[in-house]
């Protein structure tokens, strides 16, 4: 696989958003989170974050924008919340015993990590035999480039079917990662995971500002998650066991 060369931090999802619910409900069909000891990486802001923390009995959240975290630290006081420990830290570089962890998150993160094998690997390292491992990142078959790209002579970055491009054209001007099912699956598998099983998710268009179309458009392309259009989702969901 090929690397970015233009890799950035991106953007955490705004709370309220309802790409949030529709994740969680994705993961909900496949992993039990109840009175699970949670390390969710790539937290940013929290908005995701706060979803699993209805469930797990404590969590470990951490990103490496300093920002981002003060914001969610601020949330996590505000409502009173204690079963969450937020630390600044990288992926590729996990400071935590062997085997701590039930399940692992990596929500829109893992395509923005300098090194993605390393982090699969560390990943792999802190998890518990027979934890869970739950990532999601962004289908290279959809049909926008979601993170955007640093095109010449094109001020809009979301070109349509950019991402569509042969992977050494697109990760020359391309802002994060994208996958096929079988790269990320395979990854996953060369860090040492298991048992992989495979999701997709159509867009939320929680961006889209005219409130009239998004109803329109979720209405017909959120039922397309139950048919095999669901491989042109907008975000890939793997679960995997240690």
């Amino acid at each position: 696989m090929t690397e970015v060369k233009n890799i950035d931090l991106g953007q955490p999802i705004e709370y309220g958003f309802l790409g949030i619910k529709k994740r969680l409900n994705i993961i909900k069909k496949y992993i039990n989170l109840h009175n699970k000891y949670l390390l969710d990486i790539g937290c940013g802001n929290g908005a995701q974050t706060l979803e699993f923390l209805n469930y797990v009995s404590k969590c470990v959240a951490i990103d490496i924008e300093i920002k981002r975290l003060e914001t969610f630290r601020y949330k996590l006081l505000k409502e009173n919340i204690e079963n969450c420990e937020i630390k600044q830290m990288d992926a590729s570089s996990l400071q935590f015993p062997d085997k701590t962890f039930d399940v692992i998150t990596c929500i829109e993160t893992l395509e923005h990590v300098l090194n993605q094998k390393k982090s699969l690997s560390k990943m792999d390292r802190v998890l518990k035999n027979n934890g869970s491992l739950i990532l999601s990142i962004p289908n290279k078959w959809w049909i926008f480039e979601t993170h955007g790209a640093n095109l010449p002579l094109l001020p809009w970055n979301r070109v349509p079917f950019f991402s569509w491009l042969p992977k050494k054209i697109h990760d020359r001007y391309a802002y994060a990662r994208i996958y096929t099912r079988k790269e990320i699956a395979d990854l996953v598998e060369k860090a040492g995971f298991r048992n992989i099983k495979i999701e997709f998710m159509m867009p939320p268009l929680d961006n889209l500002r005219n409130k009239f179309l998004q109803k329109i458009l979720r209405r017909i392309i959120f039922p397309l998650e139950k048919s095999p259009l669901r491989i042109f989702g907008v975000s890939i969901f793997i679960f995997a066991k240690k």
